[in-house]
């Protein structure tokens, strides 16, 4: 999830040295975050006086560290030794050619900690059986609905996308005006398309990639899609539209699959949904699958820098703290990529009585359940403009939806080889 962030000059936050204090023999520890990780990373320095550690506080804008690491690979320095992505498929270009910045974790970061995040979580990270980043917080993907609106309206929450498809038929009939969903960029590629495990960002590795969007798993979603964009019940707005948030605020969002972070900061604060009617299920189950699986928008991971040197342990235990610590953990905005951090974040989130039921379990079992196959690539940004330009496009147009897949094929080819990928 992409906070409120300001995206001002950087901030010197922090520098754990004094006069006669241990920490002014000691090499710098510069520590890159975002606005939101800038508190926890203070915190550790101030525990941690004995280092000298600088944080600074980074804009997240997408590309701003990458544009920094390649300034400081001109000039020879300028590195910093910790690094906060706020966005994660940034690894993949800061840990190859040209930039090779980011550097194996495997053998710093102890693997009974690896083993504590909630599984498949780390998966992303890893290219080629190298781990390059520890996830701070994952967005699986669920069925948010209005309870009361569904109670209202006599419906059954759809367990199936065949279901899914069926209700959406109805409400359009019933109850025009409602949305059942929505295809924009990440919020159709991440939640339709990633949930059902269509390989658009398949990383084998940093220089070879699968992509196939004519595999089954991307037509279904097209043909379970395609009549629900004609009547107009799944909508190609995105959902952090201003016209999207009026819709909520008129109460004519009834279902939105969308990642674990809507609840709190689009149906609460956007939406303005009333307490008590959000409720959470598992995505809708794909025939032929034995489980429901969650596809993924958002997330944050750490990085550290191959250029820390003999810096390089104490930059993995930095991180390692951010990520495991769980009463830091547990008062993060979004779900905990560590496995007992993110049951103690829970424990405070099951209390919350915006929700007309706990959510929590519904989030961990996504979380758990996330598509494998969903990788962090370098070519991020024309994964997501690729399905406006050419998917949504097509749905514009009144167009059907599996026809314009293998134009998305051959864009998305075109980007992976650009950006250094065999495609597969």
């Amino acid at each position: 999830m992409k906070h409120a962030l300001t995206a001002a000059a950087l901030v010197m936050s922090i520098a754990a040295c004094g006069g006669g204090s241990p920490a002014g023999n000691k090499e710098e520890l510069l520590v890159w975050v975002d606005n939101t990780r800038t508190a926890a990373a203070q915190e550790y320095a101030r525990a941690h006086r004995d280092q000298n550690i600088r944080v600074v506080t980074m804009p997240p804008e997408a590309g701003y560290v990458p544009t920094k690491v390649s300034l400081a690979n001109k000039t020879g320095k300028g590195w910093p030794d910790v690094v906060f992505l706020t966005n994660p498929a940034e690894v993949a270009t800061l840990a190859a050619p040209p930039f090779d910045f980011a550097a194996p974790l495997d053998e710093v970061v102890p693997a009974t900690v690896r083993a504590a995040f909630t599984p498949g979580a780390l998966d992303a990270c890893a290219f080629g059986g190298r781990l390059y980043c520890l996830r701070n917080d994952v967005a699986p993907t669920v069925l948010w609905y209005d309870a009361a609106l569904m109670k209202e309206f006599g419906y059954q929450v759809p367990k199936t996308w065949q279901e899914y498809t069926k209700l959406g038929e109805r409400v359009a009939k019933e109850h025009p005006g409602h949305l059942i969903g929505t295809i924009n960029g990440k919020y159709g590629a991440g939640v339709f398309f990633a949930s059902s495990g269509c390989p658009t960002r398949d990383a084998r590795s940093l220089s070879e990639v699968r992509i196939d969007v004519r595999d089954p798993s991307c037509v279904r979603v097209a043909q379970a899609l395609q009549p629900l964009t004609a009547n107009k019940t799944v909508t190609t707005m995105s959902p952090t539209d201003p016209a999207f948030a009026k819709l909520g605020q008129s109460g004519k969002i009834l279902m939105l699959p969308g990642p674990a972070w809507f609840g709190d900061f689009l149906f609460k604060p956007s939406f303005k949904l009333a307490p008590g009617r959000l409720a959470a299920a598992p995505m809708p189950l794909w025939e032929g699958d034995d489980r429901p699986y969650s596809g993924q928008v958002g997330g944050g991971v750490f990085v550290v820098s191959k250029h820390a040197g003999q810096r390089t342990k104490a930059a993995a235990d930095l991180v390692t703290w951010l990520t495991t610590d769980q009463k830091l953990q547990a008062r993060q905005p979004t779900f905990p990529a560590h496995g007992p951090s993110a049951q103690a974040w829970g424990e405070a989130k099951a209390a919350d009585p915006f929700y007309a039921e706990n959510p929590v379990p519904v989030l961990t079992e996504a979380a758990r359940n996330m598509r494998q196959g969903f990788g962090f690539v370098r070519y991020e940004a024309a994964w997501q403009s690729s399905f406006n330009e050419i998917v949504v496009a097509a749905v514009t147009a009144g167009e059907p939806l599996a026809g314009a897949l293998p134009d998305w094929q051959d864009r998305l080819a075109q980007a992976a080889t650009a950006t250094g990928y065999t495609v597969k």
